[in-house]
Formats: C-alpha cells, structure tokens, sequence
C-alpha cells in the first residue's frame, strides 16, 4: 500500500509525442535544414531520431506510411563531424555500420557532399544520404518522462 509520502510512478510520453519501445518521438511536419532539426529536437529535450532496431524502424516507417505519405524526414546520423567519415548516430554515437541500418540499395553514395540521413518516401522510407541544407521533415526521439500520479 501506498503512505503519503509514496505516490505511484508512471513513464509516459510527453502531449503529442508517440511513445514505442522506451522512446517518444514527435513527427514534424515543419521543414527545416538538418542542423536546425537538431536543434529543434535538443529544444524539447530530445535528439534526431537514431534507429538502433528493426522494431524501432519498422514503428517509424507505418507512421510516416499511414499518417505523412508526401513527405521526407530528417534522422539523427550524419558522417561529416568525424575523421573517419564513417556514419554514426549523433545521440549515441554508435556506427551505423556495426549496428541496425535499412539503406536504400544504392546507399549511401554520396555524390557530392550528401553527409546527412534522410528517410525519402520515393525508396519506401528506406535510408538515404543527402544534402544537409535541404528543408525536410524531421523525427525527434526522447526518453519517456516519469511522473507521479499527481502529475497524470
């Protein structure tokens, strides 16, 4: 039983995120450049969206299928702030290449200074590299928050 002292925890997503696994993540419409998705994410307390999982990959990809069709998003991985320029995660900072990755057949080929990873509908929301200025969607990922229940 519960004192007074005691209130029972709960963890939930914040209003208007969806919660999966042990993440939230808020699906923007807004299109912004990748550095500024950043930022947009880190101001709600969250990060770009890294997908370590097929189950994580598979829960984004239904919702950008049944509720943003027409458009393209931004994720959390970029390979031009190391000197290796291999692809990591920027939350975790795990490579891509050593964990979890859906790329398109042809990626990532980086033509011509494409250092940033995108979800295109035109490859089935499979990953892309492209241009880190182009304004895009983007996908906030956050840890769930615990609240008492006063706080439900």
């Amino acid at each position: 039983f519960q004192t007074h002292f005691e209130e029972a925890l709960s963890y939930r997503c914040p209003v208007g995120l969806e919660q999966h696994g042990v993440s939230c993540y808020l699906f923007s419409k807004n299109k912004l450049n990748w550095k500024d998705s950043l930022d947009s994410c880190a101001s709600v307390g969250g990060w770009l969206a890294a997908i370590e999982s097929k189950s994580e990959n598979m829960f984004i990809k239904s919702r950008l299928y049944h509720e943003f069709a027409s458009l393209y998003f931004w994720l959390g991985a970029t390979d031009q702030f190391r000197s290796d320029k291999k692809w990591y995660w920027v939350q975790t900072e795990q490579n891509i290449k050593t964990g979890y990755s859906d790329w398109y057949r042809t990626e990532p080929d980086n033509p011509g200074k494409q250092h940033c990873l995108a979800m295109w509908k035109d490859f089935h929301y499979q990953w892309s590299n492209d241009y880190c200025n182009l304004m895009l969607g983007y996908i906030c990922e956050r840890p769930l928050l615990l609240l008492t229940s006063a706080q439900l």
